[in-house]
């Protein structure tokens, strides 16, 4: 019994999974993006507010499915086969029925989108005001000049421009 409770406790530890959001960093770039020149443009930030940014959780919800699946299944079948030990009907049962639980408690654990930390600039660009929210921290920015990267017509991605950063 005492190993049931160790892997039901696994299980629920592993399907509570959820994006960082740091994928999502001004300051990260993706594979396609290195080695690529890209416009930049000088911006003056003159607010800063912290902001919480919503980041689809849609792969590791399916990553917590399919472990919560496996794992509830295996938990099933140990159970079935304790309370059964004369028939495999009775580990086959229990695993069906801990892989259905396994899988719907990993949905119900792990939303589908995650709120993580963010950041809210407002910053002037050839004598106009504007507003960028990205992933980030208030404290990896100040006012002052920084630099924005463009990327598309309107994707701004402005660069943390707080040498000392946030206290570690």
């Amino acid at each position: 019994m005492k190993k049931i409770l160790i892997a039901l406790a696994a299980a629920t530890v592993l399907t509570g999974c959820q994006t960082s959001g740091d994928m999502y960093r001004s300051d990260v770039y993706m594979q396609n993006q290195v080695n690529q020149a890209q416009q930049v443009q000088t911006v003056e930030i003159i607010a800063i507010q912290p902001a919480r940014v919503a980041v689809n959780n849609s792969s590791d919800r399916d990553v917590s499915q399919l472990v919560g699946t496996a794992l509830g299944g295996i938990l099933g079948a140990v159970i079935g086969n304790q309370v059964d030990h004369h028939h495999s009907a009775g580990t086959t049962v229990g695993a069906l029925a801990g892989a259905a639980l396994g899988a719907g408690a990993s949905s119900m654990v792990s939303p589908e989108t995650s709120l993580v930390d963010g950041v809210q600039l407002t910053f002037k660009l050839n004598g106009r005001i504007f507003n960028s929210a990205q992933v980030g921290q208030v404290c990896e920015f100040k006012y002052g000049p920084a630099i924005m990267i463009s990327t598309g017509p309107t994707s701004t991605r402005i660069q943390p421009n707080n040498p000392y950063g946030c206290p570690k």
